[in-house]
Formats: structure tokens, sequence, C-alpha cells
């Protein structure tokens, strides 16, 4: 049984090389753009995303949920906001599942009012926030060991197949529902939602409807520095093999502490920090700052490399939306062909609304069009123009305006359809 290998030489070279990018940039940038030292003091960096909901004033409940092949999933919920609404009185739950390499952090990080978890929680919903496997939230398992390399065998189509139907089952158990009010996800987040319900059909009848923040499914116009990595992926994949290198960027990683070190050390490299953000999410033109000081705390909170990798496979396969490519003879063994077997997105019954970034390098506009041509219930597909990027979804001080309210709209509008 082979151990989990800490990260080695060719892992460490991502935090500088992604720093050296950003220099460049950062200096041309305005003084306007430069927040002050004293804005990036920020305790919400230290603290578990459990305690932050607890922070703000709302009620917690923690849960776990076991998958089928055994990992243990932490899930949060926020039964009620802070009005007190008795749960008699609310709509059906809504769950939100976070992108690749995050944790449920992602829906918290603004102020109290502009925080998708917080604004649906004070509008009478049941929350429910997702921690996918392999998360800090989520490193547990009923029999593997995180520190062995047998935990960290799982790709995309595990966590989708597995991760989400397990999650959206014990939810309805708790809560009694036949039904979820929305699966809300955001970037990966989608793109698991997808495979969870082509490959376990009764999850599209678990769901009055499904929203994609950001949806990735192909990422073939991927406009970011990582899809220069992804031209290589057959090299990179085959070093971290022969390393037993299994885990990506684990919150408590060399790595990261290496990252929250030098953010931590003085006004420029906070600067820097933000900035090294902005090259894999896009540049937000408006943001919180309090918010993107936190997120170092929270992300990147670690993935396998076996999902990392099938990120990049996407990156460099064209307009598709496959299985994880392991190579001609073992894809025969597993698929029947040579190639991956693809995801038949027809299959996606749920009633699906879409919303993209204008100006998002992860979820370009080719590709969320292309998306929608193969989807089996589009319902919308809204493009935000503002310019909006990938991080805009969760860090814009205008995404209340331009994604959140309309959710709430959008699930009122569901709740009153519904009743009827």
């Amino acid at each position: 049984m082979a151990t989990r290998h800490s990260p080695t030489w060719y892992s460490h070279l991502g935090v500088p090389l992604i720093i050296i990018i950003a220099l460049n940039v950062v200096e041309k940038l305005p003084h306007s753009m430069q927040p002050d030292q004293n804005e990036f003091d920020n305790e919400e960096r230290y603290m578990t995303t459990a305690d932050i909901i607890r922070k703000r004033g709302f009620p917690l409940e923690v849960h776990q949920a076991v998958t089928e092949d055994g990992y243990i999933l932490e899930l949060h919920r926020i039964p009620y906001g802070r009005n007190g609404l008795s749960p008699n009185n609310r709509s059906r739950p809504v769950f939100l599942q976070h992108g690749l390499l995050w944790n449920d952090h992602a829906w918290m990080m603004n102020p109290t009012n502009s925080s998708l978890a917080f604004i649906l929680a004070d509008h009478g919903y049941d929350v429910w926030m997702g921690n996918s496997r392999g998360n800090s939230n989520s490193r547990k398992h009923v029999s593997l060991d995180p520190e062995k390399e047998e935990y960290w065998n799982f790709t995309w189509d595990e966590m989708g197949r597995f991760d989400i139907p397990a999650s959206i089952d014990y939810i309805l158990n708790v809560t009694g529902q036949d039904k979820l009010s929305a699966y809300i996800g955001y970037s990966l987040g989608c793109t698991l939602f997808f495979i969870g319900a082509i490959d376990k059909p009764k999850l599209n009848n678990q769901v009055e409807m499904m929203i994609g923040l950001g949806p990735t499914a192909s990422i073939a116009h991927l406009d970011n520095f990582y899809r220069y990595l992804g031209m290589v992926v057959k090299s990179y994949h085959f070093l971290v093999r022969m390393t037993c290198t299994t885990v990506l960027h684990s919150n408590d990683g060399f790595s990261h502490n290496l990252l929250k070190l030098f953010c931590d050390s003085g006004r420029f490299a906070a600067n820097l920090c933000v900035h090294l953000l902005f090259q894999i999410f896009g540049y937000s033109q408006s943001y919180y700052v309090s918010a993107l000081n936190a997120i170092i705390g929270h992300y990147p909170d670690g993935t396998s490399i076996g999902a990392a990798v099938q990120f990049l496979q996407h990156s460099n396969s064209g307009e598709s939306f496959h299985h994880f490519d392991y190579g001609c003879h073992e894809n025969r063994k597993r698929y029947g062909t040579c190639t991956p077997a693809h995801y038949d997105l027809s299959l996606v019954t749920a009633p699906v609304y879409l919303m993209s970034g204008d100006k998002d390098p992860i979820a370009p506009p080719k590709d969320v069009q292309w998306l929608a041509t193969k989807l089996g219930n589009l319902k919308s597909s809204t493009e935000i123009e503002s310019p909006f990027t990938h991080g805009d979804f969760l860090w814009s001080t205008r995404a209340t305006e331009l994604v959140y309210l309309p959710i709430i709209s959008l699930l009122s509008t569901s709740h009153l359809t519904s009743s009827v």
C-alpha cells in the first residue's frame, strides 16, 4: 500500500511560477487598484467555514453523508436566517456545490448581505452546502486512510457519480422533502451535477431546477495560463504518477503554507496575491477586498491529481465532455474504445438555468454556448455583461445585483408555480 508523498519540487514550482507571471501585471496596475495593507486584516481567513457561519449570526448544523464508495462528506446546513423563520414555513431546501479546489467558503466570503448562502437563508430557504471529497472538510473515509494513495484515486467521474447523489439523498431524507428547491452549482459544481444526472437518472427528478454559475463541461476555449499546462497534460500526469504524488494543493500542504507566508509578508505581496487570483479567475473590476484576503485561508483546498488532470484533459480535447482519459489500453478495458467515453448531456432532463460571464476565462462564452445546445432541458442561458469574470460570481460587489437577487426571483417564481 503506497503512502501519499508530499508534493515534490515540480509541484512547488507552481507557486513561484504563477507569482512571476503575475508580477508583470501588478507592476502596471494603477495605485487605486492596490488596497491598503490594513484592508488585508481579516480574521476569517483563519476560521473554519462552520465558525464563520456562527460568527455571522446564523444557526448551523453539521451533517455527514456517506457515498456508495465510502467517502464521508461534510454538509453544512443553515436551517433558517437571522429572522428566525420557522422551518415549517420554509420552502424546500437549496443545495450549493462549490468548484474545483474550493470548499463551501465560496458561498460566504463576502459581507453577510452580499453572500449567497446568507442571502438565501435570510429569504427563508433551508440552505445546505456541500464539500467535495478530498477538501479539508471532507477528508474522511469509512476504511481508507487519507494519508495513503488509495484514498486519492478519484476523478470527476467518481465525484459526480457518488458525491452529488449521496449529498442530495441525505438532504431529502433529513428534511422529509421529495425535491430540492434548487441545486446551485459553481464551476465544477455544475460539472458534477451533469455527471450525476447522467449516471443516476433519478437525480433529475430530485430537483425543481439546476442553476449553473460559470458552468463548465467543455473547456476547449480556456483562456488563462492553465491552457499551456493542458498542452503537456500527459507528461504532467506521468510525472506525478511516477512519484506517487496524489493530492494537489492541500490547504495544509507545504506549497500552500509557503504561499500564505508570502501573501502576509507585506503590502506588495498582498497585492500580488490578489492579482494572482485574477490570473486564474479573470480580472475583476469590483470586488470585496476582505473577501479576497480571506480566500488564502480556504483556497485552494486540495483535490486529487486525477480531478486536476481531467480538467486539463478537457482543455486539450476540443468541445467535448468525457470521462477520464486513462490512455488507450486502459480506456479499452473501461469504455470499450481507445478514447474516453463521452457523456450524453441530453440525459440531463432536470430544468437547467445557466448564468455565465462575458469575460470568464474558465467558462468562456463559446464553451457555455456549446453546453447550452447539448442539455436535455435548458430553460435559459444568461450571459452577464459587466464585464463579468469567473471569480465575480463569488466576490464581485455587483454579484448580489447581477446574480444572487435574480436567483431569489427565479426560486420565488418556481415556488409560486409549484404551489398552484
